[in-house]
């Protein structure tokens, strides 16, 4: 082989051999997890939403509680007690949590080479979009959260067709009502009704003052439910208060619609919706 032309062969593999390296590369840069670990329901949620179920190698523990929302999902699914040295075991690839284990943990797993996906603590639902958006890309199917996510849009854009800015109320059976920034406000809001509350974040609200003046609507959350049960005693279990709701427009949101601060939160939101258009 003359010079010229061995030169040009060999730069052809060279760059042959380079570009096949960047593309395994970019190729394991981008590969999906295959042994997820969730550390919580609602971190359980985002990975039974999205996941492949033998991408899964273990959820937690409340993964079938009543009030999580993919609990049919999680049948047969490996559970965790979510320990560090149990969860290490599992030998996972990544981790996935909103509250759940360690509160530094993207700071413990790090020390084993393993990344956290931090999901949740959304006030509204563009927070939760966003959210929904970025779990679907790291957990290696966005175009699962693309799809979620334009369900979401649409619902959305159904419900700011039919406004109403009727006073509305959201209380939980542990006596708390939401007020602004919180995921509840954001849901009260996109139902068409007002928030009674314009106080930032929770507080338990005066008994006097929702007997003396309810509201349209009033939302009820984890009402005659095991939640419910542990609040012995709560405001939610005072007599002149199961009578003043007897009397008042209610309804009550499913569990699992709002147990965690996520994208599905819409299903609570229609639902009140629905009742506001009733009254």
């Amino acid at each position: 082989m003359k010079p010229l032309a061995r030169d040009v062969a060999v730069e052809v593999v060279v760059r042959w051999i380079i570009a096949a390296f960047v593309l395994v590369c970019a190729s394991a840069a981008h590969a999906e997890p295959r042994r997820i670990v969730s550390l919580d329901y609602c971190a359980d949620q985002f990975v039974l939403a999205l996941a492949d179920r033998d991408q899964i190698a273990a959820l937690s523990r409340g993964s079938q509680r009543d009030d999580s929302y993919y609990r049919a999902r999680s049948v047969g699914i490996r559970q965790t007690r979510g320990t560090l040295e149990e969860v290490l075991a599992l030998r996972p690839d990544l981790i996935v949590r909103n509250w759940g284990g360690p509160w530094d943990a993207a700071q413990v797993y790090a020390r084993f080479d393993v990344p956290v996906l931090q999901v949740g603590d959304t006030p509204d639902f563009a927070s939760a979009r966003a959210d929904l958006l970025d779990a679907a890309r790291v957990l290696g199917h966005a175009e699962r959260g693309e799809a979620l996510a334009r369900d979401l849009d649409l619902r959305l854009a159904r419900l700011s067709a039919h406004r109403s800015d009727r006073p509305v109320m959201y209380l939980s059976g542990g006596g708390a009502v939401a007020g602004s920034g919180t995921m509840m406000d954001a849901v009260i809001n996109a139902a068409g009704g007002r928030n009674v509350r314009t106080e930032a974040s929770w507080a338990v609200m005066p008994l006097e003052r929702l007997i003396e003046a309810p509201p349209a609507l009033i939302a009820l959350g984890f009402f005659d439910s095991g939640r419910d049960r542990i609040n012995a005693w709560s405001p939610s279990r005072h007599p002149a208060l199961r009578r003043a709701l007897a009397q008042a427009r209610s309804v009550r949101l499913p569990p699992a619609t709002i147990a965690c601060e996520a994208w599905y939160a819409i299903d609570a939101a229609e639902a009140i919706a629905a009742a506001l258009r009733e009254t």
